[in-house]
């Protein structure tokens, strides 16, 4: 019985006895509050949460927003391909001799 108390105390203790309090999960409360920084990733760039671009991928481009699901980070699909822009000249006016 008395080992089992000595277990149960060791576990109960602050870990490494900076007098911080920890929750049940682990985490230190004072960084519970902090936001975590959460992106997604696109060949090696950092693309915030909301975040809308266009991704090259090998079945064609497609247009999508950086989301989170289920606390994770993942790439919503808009549309298929990408917005472009285009300009049209129009045709110039030859003046008429008169």
């Amino acid at each position: 019985m008395t080992k089992h108390l000595l277990l149960l105390a060791a576990f109960a203790a602050p870990i490494g006895g900076t007098g911080q309090a920890w929750g049940a999960d682990g985490v230190v409360a004072e960084q519970a509050n902090r936001p975590i920084p959460c992106t997604c990733r696109f060949k090696g760039r950092d693309i915030a949460v909301g975040e809308t671009m266009c991704l090259d991928l090998p079945g064609g481009a497609v247009l999508a927003r950086c989301d989170k699901v289920l606390n994770n980070t993942a790439w919503k699909t808009l549309q298929q391909g990408c917005p472009t822009a285009s300009r049209t000249i129009a045709p110039s006016r030859s003046r008429a001799a008169g």
